[in-house]
């Protein structure tokens, strides 16, 4: 199968049910045709549009051109024309393992192939289907499954391919993982400023940013090669050997396993090689952790080093950090230029999606994203400089101090709860001495209640910018929570455990305790609350 004149690819277009070719594909994005492409996995959507993105803008930059709407021959024959990889280089499964695959290395030899990519004289699959491929070793069932489906087409090998050897982490020796990363045991990330959720309008914007930032990347201490490679796989690999960037174009495509494909009697299976790092070697790569040019990738100045995901996800501090480029109140997050607006930008979403990992063992911890929709108004502010800007970041910080705030206050009213209704003078002081089974309680509780005012946080936040008031404002969100939160005690008392004689006084005594501290702490909720009584 050969990406560059077979219909490889099934996309819903507005006509219906279409077969594309890669060519064909990038012309009906150019059109926006595609309304989704129908095997394309969630977790595989970041690494597919980016692969489209750095193909087609390293296309027009050595073809000349700066419009993404081009035609299928232009792009077929440019394309080809690419590092000299010509059609192997896109071609699934090539017998010949002198010669490049499509995502997969040529080797110098037949004899290193025979070394290498058997075990005791034995070649053994390392993958039989696409979704063994595409997978590190999961913790837990997450959104993302080992061998989910015996699905076997080679669309879906293809899809598989771009996800492991552009966007994973290294899984033992010989397994190494991207250059795009922060470290050994990180993930890729993909954060930016989506205009449209339509496919070919995204597309089309990315590749045109791309062109429009190329030359600041050249023009970084990375010393790129302004016609170095782009292909990474095109140039025979002896599997320890590493490109450097004064070898590569600005807008590589990367891979980083030693992978070949081969039919078998079952149908495709994937072949694996211990290898070293085909970009940058690991020197190389402890001292840029990850800070590439990548414009899809925040930075952390302070560590120097490409943002990671961790197990919690995009939580609302994370998003906050990513969207102002604040730590703790230091500008000390480097904004990736996909996140930058345009002038013309109108109304967008903030994006962001990466998968966590865990530790040394490099399982996952799930794929993680989140997309807020934002106003022009906001999404420009948080680019500029003054005093707007620094009031919005104020309010956005005074927002998660007080989410926290009203959390303890609450923690501390479940606890009554579950214990009979101790008072506030009576709870235990240390974690320890609290029994197992009301910490898992009350745990979940508090998930519920941070996943509420999670989902309102940033609709508020950008509300702030109509009010005059900073005081309305600031009740507003005050006034959320306090609803939120004592929601999530109600439905506390009414799934509470039986305790006999006790179950009347722990009500009465948790209620008094978190409205007590409530509005001991907030005036404004306590003159609310009495003006509504005398109303």
């Amino acid at each position: 199968m050969n990406l560059l004149t077979d219909p490889v690819f099934h996309a819903q277009t507005r006509q219906g049910l279409k077969q594309l070719s890669l060519p064909a594909l990038l012309v009906a994005l150019g059109r926006d045709e595609i309304d989704s492409l129908t095997g394309l996995q969630r977790h595989q959507e970041d690494a597919f549009h980016i692969f489209l993105c750095y193909l087609a803008a390293a296309v027009l930059e050595r073809e000349q051109k700066n419009d993404p709407k081009q035609e299928k021959a232009f792009w077929c024959n440019a394309i080809r024309r690419l590092d000299g990889g010509g059609d192997s280089a896109w071609t699934l499964v090539v017998k010949d393992i002198t010669q490049p695959a499509f995502m997969q290395p040529a080797l110098p030899s037949r004899i290193l192939y025979e070394e290498k990519f058997t075990k005791n004289g034995k070649a053994e699959p390392d993958a039989s289907t696409p979704d063994v491929l595409d997978l590190l070793a999961t913790s837990k069932n997450h959104d993302i499954k080992a061998r989910r489906t015996n699905h076997d087409s080679e669309e879906a090998w293809v899809y598989a391919l771009i996800n492991l050897q552009t966007m994973t982490c290294r899984n033992g020796a010989g397994n190494e993982g991207v250059a795009r990363m922060s470290g050994t045991f990180s993930a890729r990330m993909r954060v930016q400023i989506l205009i449209s959720k339509r496919p070919g309008k995204q597309w089309v914007r990315d590749v045109k940013k791309l062109l429009k930032y190329r030359p600041i990347i050249l023009n970084r201490k990375l010393r790129y090669k302004p016609d170095g490679i782009v292909l990474t796989w095109v140039e025979p690999w002896d599997l320890e050997s590493s490109y450097i960037t004064t070898d590569l174009d600005p807008f590589f495509i990367e891979i980083s396993r030693a992978r070949r494909l081969v039919i078998t009697n079952r149908g495709i299976a994937a072949y694996n090689a211990s290898a070293l790092h085909r970009v940058l070697p690991k020197s190389v790569r402890e001292q840029i952790n990850g800070d590439l040019g990548d414009p899809w990738i925040p930075i952390d100045t302070e560590k120097s080093q490409a943002f990671n995901v961790y197990s919690e996800g995009f939580t609302p501090r994370i998003t906050r950090d990513l969207l102002f480029g604040i730590i703790d109140s230091s500008e000390i997050i480097k904004r990736p230029y996909m996140q930058e607006p345009e002038a013309d930008d109108s109304d967008c979403w903030f994006y962001a999606s990466g998968l966590s990992r865990r530790g040394k063992d490099s399982n996952t911890e799930g794929f993680h994203s989140v997309c807020i929709p934002m106003k022009k108004e906001a999404t420009h502010l948080l680019f500029s400089a003054g005093k707007d800007r620094d009031m919005l970041a104020e309010m956005s910080e005074e927002g998660l101090h007080l989410a926290a705030i009203i959390e303890g206050l609450l923690k501390k009213a479940l606890h009554s709860l579950l214990l009979g209704g101790v008072k506030e003078n009576e709870l235990p002081k240390r974690k320890k001495d609290i029994p197992r089974e009301v910490q898992q309680w009350t745990k979940e509780a508090l998930l519920v209640y941070s996943e509420a005012w999670s989902r309102y946080y940033f609709d508020w936040l950008w509300r702030t910018l109509d009010h005059d008031d900073e005081d309305q404002a600031r009740l507003e969100w005050l006034t959320a929570l306090k609803e939120k939160a004592v929601k999530v005690l109600d439905d506390a008392i009414d799934r509470l455990p039986e305790r006999q004689g006790r179950r009347y006084r722990a009500q009465v005594r948790a209620r008094g305790l978190f409205y007590g501290s409530l509005y001991k702490q907030f005036d404004e909720l306590k003159e609310q609350r009495d003006a509504k009584h005398t109303a």
